[in-house]
This record gives C-alpha cells, structure tokens and sequence, in this order.
C-alpha cells in the first residue's frame, strides 16, 4: 500500500558509520512519475516545461534557504532550524511540521541525503546530493540578483556589501 510504514523505508540502507555505530541513509524514492535510466534514478525529468519544473521543485517556505545554507557541508536538524531564523527580520519560530515536510521533499527530489547516526542522543544530518550541489549555482544567480534590487541599503553596509563599509564582500 502506497505511504505505509513499510513502503517509506525500502530505499533506506543499513550501513556502519566510521565509528562503528549503525547509520541509516535515506535517498529519492521511487514514485510513478520517476523512470530508471541505467542504474541512475531519474526523479526530476517529469515536467514538461523546465520552468515549471524548477518552480514546483524549489517553492516552499525553506527549501531555497536550505539549499543555499547547505552549499558549506552538512548540517544536523536543529542546525538548519536555527540557521533559517537569521536573517529575517520578525521571523520569531520555525515550524517543525513545515521544515520536516521541505527536507523530507528535498530528499525524495534527490537534492538532500539524509543520514540517521543510530545514536542516543539521536543525530540525523542533511547534505547536498551532487543533483542538489548543481542548483547552488543557479540560488547563487538568484542572490547576487536580489542583494543588487531587495536589500536594504544599511544591511548592505552592514554586510560590507557597499563602498565604504568595513567589511569586505561575501
């Protein structure tokens, strides 16, 4: 039966991490709208238009800013969380149901992989697929874009984003 238990745990595998301890990873599953190629899962080639495509595959209320907060390696749950509350001014929570559901999407897309160390307490970590590494730069086009028109002029000088600020470019 689609969604149960039993079927949303066939793609996990079982491995031993360095330290000897029990990792679990998780990566695309399989659903009608994905094909096989080879031994390589094709789980984005389903649109018929490519900007359909990247709009439904990137909207969401995080998953850019996790894509984009991800680029620099992984990084546990409650790290992701904390990093998304930065930055945005009246942001006061996260909701737990909506980052869960965006990562959760992320992975089944096969841009995130995500590894449960079999550990108490317990440590799940989040990473780019190299598929999720190659949208970095396209996010990146999307930033420069939106620093150049959004952006306040005194966050930018606090950034060291304009002449004469002290802080040198990111």
């Amino acid at each position: 039966m689609p969604g149960s238990e039993s079927d949303s745990s066939r793609d996990k595998k079982d491995t031993t991490g360095a330290s000897g301890t029990p990792v679990i990873t998780s990566g695309p599953l399989e659903d009608e709208g994905m094909k096989m190629r080879g031994n390589s899962r094709e789980t984005l080639k389903r649109f018929d238009c490519p900007v359909h495509g990247i709009q439904r595959i990137i909207s969401g209320k995080y998953k850019l800013r996790i894509l984009w907060d991800l680029q620099h390696g992984p990084r546990r749950y409650g790290e992701i969380r904390k990093q998304l509350l930065t930055g945005i001014s009246g942001t006061k929570a996260v909701i737990a149901r909506v980052l869960s559901g965006e990562l959760k999407n992320l992975v089944n897309l096969g841009l995130l992989k995500r590894t449960d160390r079999a550990v108490i307490p317990r440590r799940v970590e989040y990473k780019l697929t190299q598929l999720g590494e190659s949208l970095v730069p396209v996010i990146s086009v999307i930033h420069k874009w939106g620093v150049k028109h959004l952006v306040r002029d005194s966050v930018l000088r606090k950034l060291g984003l304009l002449p004469g600020s002290e802080r040198k470019a990111i």
